[in-house]
Formats: structure tokens, C-alpha cells, sequence
């Protein structure tokens, strides 16, 4: 899986949503610069009642709040209790759940999948009504799937936009995910979707 981050350490800035693919609860992301001082000169000051006594760098300098909670503390107790290696491997087992998904549907001739599988944890697809070939159809369609998947309530994943047209969008970012869920995900898929084809 590293190579997947192969040149990030090139970057001159790194996100993460810990809350999302660490398993923390929200709220909790990280910003990596590589430039301290460009954010020093975007958010820093020297007010009376924030005095910096030293050269050292203050805190308050390199974001907009001036008191937050210890949003950290929960993905460092996570890396304490579990290490790395379980982050890695939990992380791992979701991709495979994700490339599993993509190659269902991209067996599947009711689906329609993006030409490159999954690098990470998301896999949009398209379902795909026998016989139905307009893009505009197949668009609307699967809007329609998607919000009757998510009033359905047995599964649950959003839409996406490509290229002008509604894709479903799978997401894998819970290590108590597993095949049942990815057969769960199928079988709702159809379901519905065979139930809005016979509406329409």
C-alpha cells in the first residue's frame, strides 16, 4: 500500500481527515507543511493579551482558534492502544473490500464501473437497467437508486457526480466492514433498483 503515497513527500502541504479512514470520531484532521512560516504569516499576531515571551513558535499563530479541544488526543490514545500496524491493516482490508466491489460490478452486466479499479477506498458505479442505454436515463436512474437506497436504510452511501452524471459511491471506511456487507450492498443494489426500472 505504500506506494500508493509514493511522492507525498513532495508536497508542500498534507490533509487528513482522521475522523474518516483513522476511525476517530469527528472531528479530527491533521495539516502537514512543510513551510511553518507561510501559515505563521497568514494567521499570526501579537496581541497584549496573547503574549509570545519567547521566539519559540506559538500555536496561536498557525490557525484561526485561539482555544480548541485536544482534538488529538483520541487518535493518539487509537495509535497508542493499537499501534500502527492495526491502522495499516484495517486500512488495507477496506481497499480490498473496495477492489472486491469493483470487480462484482464490473462483472456484472447491470453495472457500469470506471475503466481503472479502485485505488483507495471508493468505488463509484452505475446500475444499469437491461436494455436501457441513454446516459440521461441511466443518470436519473441512478439518482433515483440513491436516494431509495439511503431511505431504504439497510445500506447507506451517497451519490456522486461524474462527468455530469449521478454515480452511486461506495466508500469503505469502517474495519467492522466485511464481504457480508459488500453482498449486503449488491442485493439492495438490485432490489431497488430492479423495483424503480419496473416503476418506470
Amino acid at each position: 500500500m505504500r506506494d500508493l503515497f509514493d511522492g507525498l513527500d513532495l508536497a508542500d502541504s498534507v490533509t487528513i481527515d482522521a475522523h474518516k479512514w483513522m476511525f476517530v470520531p469527528k472531528a479530527c484532521s491533521i495539516l502537514l507543511v512543510r513551510d511553518y512560516s507561510a501559515l505563521a504569516a497568514t494567521f499570526g499576531h501579537n496581541e497584549a493579551y496573547m503574549p509570545h515571551v519567547t521566539d519559540e513558535p506559538n500555536p496561536v499563530d498557525v490557525t484561526l482558534e485561539y482555544s480548541r479541544p485536544l482534538r488529538a488526543l483520541k487518535l493518539w490514545l487509537g495509535f497508542k492502544a493499537h499501534g500502527a500496524h492495526e491502522f495499516r491493516q484495517a486500512i488495507e482490508h477496506d481497499i480490498r473490500l473496495a477492489r472486491e466491489t469493483y470487480a462484482r460490478a464490473s462483472a456484472d452486466p447491470h453495472f457500469r464501473v470506471l475503466p481503472t479499479r479502485p485505488q483507495l477506498s471508493i468505488v463509484p458505479l452505475q446500475h444499469i437497467p437491461a436494455g436501457m442505454t441513454d446516459p440521461a436515463h441511466i443518470s436519473a436512474h441512478n439518482a433515483a437508486l440513491c436516494a431509495a437506497i439511503i431511505e431504504d436504510g439497510r445500506v447507506y452511501l451517497s451519490p456522486a457526480q461524474i462527468d455530469g452524471e449521478t454515480w452511486l459511491r461506495p466508500c469503505f471506511t469502517n474495519f467492522r466492514t466485511d464481504m457480508s456487507d459488500v453482498d449486503a450492498l449488491f442485493t439492495v443494489i438490485d432490489e431497488l433498483g430492479h423495483r424503480i426500472e419496473n416503476r418506470g
